[in-house]
């Protein structure tokens, strides 16, 4: 089933724009909207491509004396053909149906980030983004701090299904190893734009997005097939809450001095859902002490959340320049401690679906002190193990005076 998306010869001024099917031809639909709104257009036809699993074409519009008609053929074609609006003539290919290579991809994303799911169009990029695993094909900077890297591959590359995975991993691994400093310098090495220009906000968030291993995944292709699905929607199970995983298919033509692009991403479904059956949506706001304070379930953990958060703030021996808190997402994100100021913390307090204050040992989370000798005292008093895998504690079945006491000697060994 194909879709064919054209304007109407004529608009009338006051009238409401509205889209109708035209014309029905074999397996053609032809759907006509007036200009300047196809927002109806645009509806009838995701309507009619769902109910047919068809792939269809949202037109831009160029000067009134010089309308292309265009269409994309069906998924097992997954061509264009064009002609000149108004002709009667036969529909032929575009001069040019494909990428001339993957540069060119690459050029594409770096400049219109926007189609990235989940990234915005005033993202900043960086191409052959360089990290000690090699070079990312573009790395994303959004304006809110978050990051998103991307590998570009064409269908002709056989590497697209064995090894693409595997070099986007590898590729976000290596950010968050290296740390916030070294990526700063390589991103304005490479000619990034200032970073200081998202703000001291975004600029923390991405500190902490670096430190805390939240990298967004997109592999772009020209044209996505079942393996590519399947691998997106696994990584999506697999993976953490938070993290993105997606692939966007932009397919490409021209003719003559006309570019069409066609975008059409799989996987941003998969991790909105992801978050909202986590309880995580993605508009979220970040925990302040009073929220939190608010949320616990009872009186007794709100007076020992309360007594934490005194404990931190009356350290006065500063050894480092971290705040005393990270505040994560509310309601499922963490409150890290940074005693005396020390870049990494021992631990984060949270709150379980119960509205029980809870903690956690960080000796699984950062790569550079992961399972650190120095986590020993405290993995014992929370009657865990640094070589294994941290696990939630209720902070009522703990002493406070000895449990921060453990906090201490902790954040002093693993950061020294």
């Amino acid at each position: 089933m194909t879709i064919i998306h054209t304007p109407r010869p004529t608009i009338a001024a006051a009238s409401t724009p509205v889209a109708t099917i035209h014309k029905v031809t074999g397996n053609i639909i032809v759907v006509r909207s007036g200009e300047p709104s196809i927002a109806p257009a645009r509806r009838l036809t995701e309507r009619v491509a769902t109910a047919c699993a068809a792939v269809y074409v949202r037109v831009r519009w160029v000067s009134d004396v010089d309308r292309l008609e265009y269409l994309m053929a069906d998924r097992s074609n997954s061509g264009f053909l064009v002609r000149r609006f108004g002709s009667t003539g036969d529909w032929t290919s575009p001069d040019v149906e494909a990428y001339a290579n993957e540069d060119h991809l690459q050029r594409v994303i770096a400049a219109t980030p926007g189609h990235v799911p989940g990234v915005s169009a005033d993202a900043l990029t960086v191409r052959e983004f360089s990290t000690s695993a090699g070079p990312a094909d573009v790395c994303i900077v959004d304006l809110d701090g978050s990051i998103t890297v991307v590998e570009c591959k064409l269908a002709s590359n056989s590497e697209r299904r064995r090894m693409v995975i595997g070099q986007v991993l590898d590729y976000a691994s290596a950010i968050c190893v290296e740390g916030e400093s070294w990526f700063s310098q390589e991103w304005a090495r490479q000619g990034g734009l200032d970073l200081r220009a998202l703000g001291d906000s975004s600029l923390g968030q991405l500190g902490h997005n670096i430190e805390f291993g939240r990298v967004h995944l997109c592999l772009v292709v020209d044209r996505i097939d079942a393996d590519l699905r399947r691998l997106v929607e696994y990584l999506n199970r697999i993976t953490r809450d938070e993290i993105r995983v997606t692939a966007l298919q932009l397919a490409y033509a021209r003719h003559g001095n006309l570019e069409f692009l066609v975008p059409s991403a799989y996987g941003a479904e998969l991790a909105a859902a992801k978050a909202k059956t986590a309880g995580a949506p993605r508009n979220t706001t970040t925990w302040t002490k009073e929220s939190f304070l608010d949320a616990i379930g009872s009186d007794d953990d709100r007076r020992r959340a309360h007594s934490l958060f005194v404990l931190q703030e009356s350290l006065d021996d500063s050894r480092g320049d971290h705040d005393d808190f990270w505040f994560g997402a509310s309601p499922n994100g963490s409150i890290f401690f940074h005693p005396y100021g020390y870049r990494y913390p021992p631990m984060s307090l949270w709150i379980n679906k119960s509205g029980e204050l809870m903690t956690y040992g960080s000796w699984g989370y950062f790569r550079h002190i992961a399972r650190h000798e120095g986590f020993a005292g405290l993995a014992e008093l929370l009657g865990q193990d640094r070589l294994g895998p941290a696990t939630g504690r209720r902070v009522s079945d703990l002493d406070i005076d000895a449990f921060w006491a453990a906090v201490l000697r902790c954040a002093v060994e693993i950061n020294d």
